[in-house]
């Protein structure tokens, strides 16, 4: 009850930045965990975490992590997710900075982004974008995965860098709005699989 109220605050300061009216459900944190799972996720690195909701259904991904680091612009959300989670590395930072954390410089990372990015700002999402991709592009085997409230076949982004792709994962029906889990990766990643979603 909590975490739904201070989600909902969050929604009321800044709407475009929260981007929904309820936190994730537990079917798409599930699908969230499933996808991070596909692969050892080497340094797990959640983007957005807002009150935790998939924070939470991330904890089972410690085991496989060498490192699990959150991000959260919002300083109240920040503080939430501090007291609810405190062995993990929250860091109340913006998208923007991922390039200043200290990531050993080869080392695979997954990305799991929960930023609103098509209710965003254009130049808030581009500076998220270059931010994430420019993380993800120097290092082989690493990831992004977003999810998006819009069209389950409308990508989260469109200028992706060569030789990459977005692979669409899950479609969540049981969320409030209905929800699409997108994998952006190298198209020659060995952990693609002919699913039908590309």
């Amino acid at each position: 009850m909590r975490h739904g109220l201070a989600f909902a605050l969050g929604y009321l300061r800044h709407p475009r930045r929260v981007g929904a009216i309820a936190p994730a459900s537990k079917a798409l944190a599930q699908a969230i965990l499933h996808e991070v799972m596909r692969a050892a996720p080497n340094t797990l690195i959640e983007v957005g975490a807002g009150t935790g909701a998939i924070t939470r259904a991330l904890l089972p991904a410690l085991a496989q992590a060498d490192r699990f680091m959150v991000i959260e612009r919002d300083p109240g959300f920040a503080q939430l997710l501090r007291r609810a989670f405190p062995d993990l590395e929250v860091l109340n930072h913006c998208a923007t900075r991922l390039d200043t954390l200290d990531i050993e410089k080869h080392s695979p990372v997954t990305v799991v982004s929960s930023l609103p990015l098509l209710s965003m700002t254009r130049d808030e999402a581009h500076g998220c974008i270059d931010a994430m991709v420019t993380l993800i592009e120097g290092r082989p085997g690493s990831r992004l995965i977003q999810y998006t409230y819009a069209s389950p076949h409308l990508r989260p982004f469109k200028d992706i860098p060569v030789g990459w792709r977005w692979r669409r994962a899950a479609s969540i029906w049981a969320n409030l709005p209905p929800a699409t889990v997108w994998t952006l990766e190298q198209a020659s990643h060995p952990s693609h699989t002919h699913n039908g979603f590309h």
